[in-house]
């Protein structure tokens, strides 16, 4: 269960530390301003030993990261069980989401554009290590192997997810096994990438801006690993806007700013999407009534998708 906000801040109080404003709070924790530069982060979802690994694998990212990068990343300064609960301290990243959602669609200008486009470059100018793939790329999955193909693995990802969550993906479309062959058979077919550091959820709201200019990108952890930065590229289109009502509208602007400095092709992008449906679709529902089930239905119905699925 999510923190309450006021419970986070009274069990920090127990630890010795000052909170100050809380800065959010979601499914994976609550984040506590301590006013030093640095944060508190409350987890609610994770046990010590995921953290540790999470440490790791920014430490990692630090390591990699060019030092003329002007984007910064999430790096653990200390960890500490409080009463049961694993905390992190953490350094501040500083600025304001390019755009939150709210059940409208944005209209795109420079800023929003050239903010995503330099959290990608930042992403893909860090070489891929295996140390990050010590993360999975969901819950209860194994994280991919340190030396395999980034294409491979999510092949085989794609396929144990659809096992797994047979029954819902049967009942909302009825050639999913179809499907699920196709992009595996799809992905196995591509030239494998030179991998680089993948986030694999570069929502709007997880890149932050200091006027004009991308100045961190948070959470990771939801399909992070070492990959194609293409994956990033093609995901990040579609779910910059997601439920909003001229989404497929904001994905093609997107898609034409990105490809244009990024190198790949929309078939590529297509499969990378179709494989993301499928390994997410059931990660928060197994219905209709969950948003993100019914917005990978539809990503599989889409007739540029499945194009891109037969080749």
């Amino acid at each position: 269960m999510p923190w309450d906000p006021t419970d986070a801040t009274d069990l920090l109080r127990r630890a010795g530390l000052s909170p100050r404003d809380v800065l959010g709070s979601g499914i994976e924790g609550t984040v506590v301003d301590l006013g030093d530069g640095t944060v508190a982060k409350v987890w609610s979802g994770r046990g010590m030993a995921d953290l540790i690994v999470l440490r790791q694998f920014y430490d990692a990212v630090e390591r990699g990261r060019p030092a003329t990068s002007a984007v910064a990343l999430p790096h653990i300064l200390d960890l500490r069980e409080v009463d049961g609960t694993p905390v992190s301290i953490e350094q501040r990243l500083s600025g304001e989401p390019v755009w939150r959602a709210d059940g409208t669609s944005p209209h795109l200008t420079t800023r929003h554009v050239d903010a995503m486009i330099e959290a990608l470059a930042a992403l893909a100018a860090i070489p891929g290590d295996p140390a990050f793939r010590t993360l999975p790329m969901l819950p209860g999955e194994p994280p991919f192997a340190p030396d395999a193909p980034f294409e491979t693995e999510l092949a085989a990802l794609v396929t144990r997810r659809a096992e797994r969550f047979a029954r819902p993906l049967r009942v909302a479309i009825p050639d999913v096994d179809v499907l699920v062959a196709q992009t595996a058979e799809a992905l196995h077919g591509l030239d494998p990438a030179t991998p680089t550091l993948v986030h694999g959820d570069l929502i709007a709201a997880n890149v932050m801006t200091g006027g004009e200019h991308a100045s961190a990108v948070l959470d990771f952890g939801f399909m992070t690993t070492a990959g194609d930065p293409l994956f990033d590229v093609a995901v990040t289109a579609s779910i910059f806007d997601m439920y909003g009502p001229r989404s497929r509208e904001v994905e093609r602007e997107l898609d034409r700013a990105f490809l244009s400095v990024f190198p790949g092709d929309g078939r590529r992008c297509s499969i990378y999407r179709a494989a993301y449906a499928l390994t997410t679709a059931s990660c928060f529902g197994a219905d209709d009534s969950d948003g993100h089930f019914a917005w990978c239905v539809r990503m599989l119905a889409r007739p540029d998708v499945r194009d891109a699925l037969r080749g």
